[in-house]
């Protein structure tokens, strides 16, 4: 090959070189949110790493970086807002000073924002250049008091329910404390969707409302109460990943709403024995899921036995759907609370994914030709919904 064509070889390749980086550059975004921090009460020795974790969809995206002068910053794209948790390690005399990092949940929208928050009280951030944390930190204020009592219900929740491994304890006192503490539960719960439906109604453009809609669902607000409040959620906000992903979740859940067929399925017995839905037609029967792990299907199972035993009779059955994994376990449960209906083992949820469960228990009435005709009757609410609807 002669000098000059090899030099021209080189001199286009190095041309091409340059030209592809400089597109690359040229393509790469600019960040369209800076997220600058303030600290207050650090000492010149602290050191402190500050870490932004980013949900979008299934992924979690982590950044950190260090504080300087009591100041830190991330830069970065959203598409949409998108849920994030902020939080720090702190060390002091070359102490790390928390095992549990200290954390605060925000919104990281479009724009320049800023957070400021005194050392060693994260809670107290204060935000500017930010209308959707300043809307979400004024209703979490509004709602404070409410939600400490559901936290309070829960933990004393929790509390007895790690006594009833305890042998010296009257288990029977305690399942009466747990039962109290479900009422009371219960009537937070539905406090809290009230509360949260009036904001979502008042607030149909604001992004928050969105997504407190996708929380108020994901942790139990019926189908029916949140398809009316999606409904009025302008257009735009339903094109946004949280709107995306709430359309999907309505239409999965909608498919097993009161009024739709149940999905037929078939699940084995302990025994072997397959079981199919469509073998129960013509009869009225509880497709109930439930594990023998789970403490509130446990509490709930007496309830169950005695509509079973008032209504049996009157074409009333009953299909356990368990999803436990441990058959000694799902075997001892049975006895020692006597569910003498079949019950069916569902190892890896494939019936409960069917039937959109995501949380025990719950359970859904089919009537004789197939269709839902309730759903989640716990408590008294089951008897009362079979004297409605059965003859006795």
């Amino acid at each position: 090959m002669n000098t000059y064509y090899y030099r021209s070889i080189q001199f286009i390749l190095f041309l091409l070189l340059i030209t592809g980086s400089t597109l690359s550059f040229a393509q790469k975004k600019a960040p369209n949110y800076t997220l600058t921090g303030k600290i207050t009460g650090m000492k010149p020795a602290d050191k402190m790493t500050v870490y932004l974790e980013r949900y979008i969809g299934d992924d979690m995206q982590r950044d950190s970086t260090l504080v300087k002068n009591g100041a830190f910053s991330f830069r970065g794209n959203v598409k949409d807002p998108v849920w994030a948790i902020l939080s720090y390690s702190l060390t002091t005399k070359g102490k790390k000073q928390e095992a549990v990092l200290p954390s605060y949940e925000l919104f990281i929208e479009k724009g320049v924002f800023t957070i400021s928050f005194p050392l060693g009280n994260i809670s107290q951030a204060v935000f500017s250049g930010s209308p959707l944390n300043t809307e979400k930190a004024a209703y979490e204020s509004k709602t404070a008091a409410l939600t400490k009592a559901l936290s309070d219900v829960k933990s004393a929740y929790f509390s007895i329910e790690d006594l009833l491994g305890d042998s010296t304890q009257n288990k029977e006192k305690l399942k009466q404390q747990m039962k109290t503490i479900e009422k009371t539960s219960d009537s937070l719960d539905q406090i809290k969707i009230t509360t949260d439906s009036s904001y979502i109604a008042r607030h149909p453009a604001n992004y928050f409302s969105l997504y407190l809609l996708s929380e108020s669902f994901r942790h139990g607000m019926p189908f029916e109460k949140t398809m009316g409040l999606f409904k009025q959620i302008k257009a735009p906000l339903k094109l946004t990943s949280v709107g995306i992903k709430l359309t999907a979740d309505l239409k999965r859940a909608q498919k097993v709403s009161v009024g739709m067929m149940a999905p037929e399925f078939s699940l084995p017995d302990s025994t072997g024995k397959i079981f199919s839905l469509s073998s129960y037609r013509g009869k009225y029967v509880l497709v109930d899921f439930w594990a023998s792990w789970c403490v509130p299907c446990r509490q709930e199972n007496p309830n169950v036995v005695a509509a079973y035993q008032k209504f049996a009779a009157h074409n009333f059955n009953i299909l356990g759907i368990s999803s436990d994994f441990d058959k000694g376990s799902w075997m001892t449960a049975l006895r020692e609370d006597k569910l003498s209906w079949p019950n069916l083992q569902d190892v890896g949820s494939k019936v409960g994914k069917l039937f959109d469960v995501s949380a025990i228990p719950s359970n859904f009435l089919i009537d004789p030709n197939g269709k839902i005709i309730a759903k989640n009757l716990r408590g008294a609410a089951l008897e009362r919904k079979l004297a409605e609807v059965l003859p006795h």
